[in-house]
């Protein structure tokens, strides 16, 4: 069983082209698709998922303009924290090139709240 991260963002205007090209450029940079084949391959490292955004379709909720989850490494006592971490400061980045938004960032029922003094999330566990 997995434990996956969550992320919504909604608001009334959709994503502008600069917006999903900055996203895009994020997500490219904490890519973990090295440690992926060296796992695959090897065994070693962390059993990490590439972080997945939802296409947003007529079946996706009015106002979401970005939405994703993500399946936290679990393979080692810690792993799910450093993917946490890892995927937080991304959310991080994104949420701050796309203003305007109501976020909703979670693991199940564990909300990550956003530190508006750091501009940041920060799972504080």
């Amino acid at each position: 069983m997995g434990v996956s991260l969550y992320y919504t963002a909604n608001r009334t205007q959709p994503l502008t082209s600069a917006e999903h090209l900055s996203i895009c450029e994020a997500i490219a940079r904490y890519s973990v698709d090295e440690q992926i084949e060296e796992y695959c391959r090897y065994g070693r490292g962390l059993n990490w998922e590439s972080f997945c955004v939802y296409n947003l379709d007529r079946d996706t909720e009015p106002n979401v303009v970005f939405e994703g989850a993500t399946k936290l490494p679990s393979n080692t006592q810690n792993a799910w924290l450093v993917g946490l971490r890892h995927w937080c400061r991304l959310l991080t980045e994104i949420r701050c090139k796309v203003a305007g938004c109501d976020w909703r960032v979670h693991v199940d029922d564990f909300e990550i709240v956003w530190d508006s003094e750091k501009n940041l999330y920060d799972p504080k566990l």
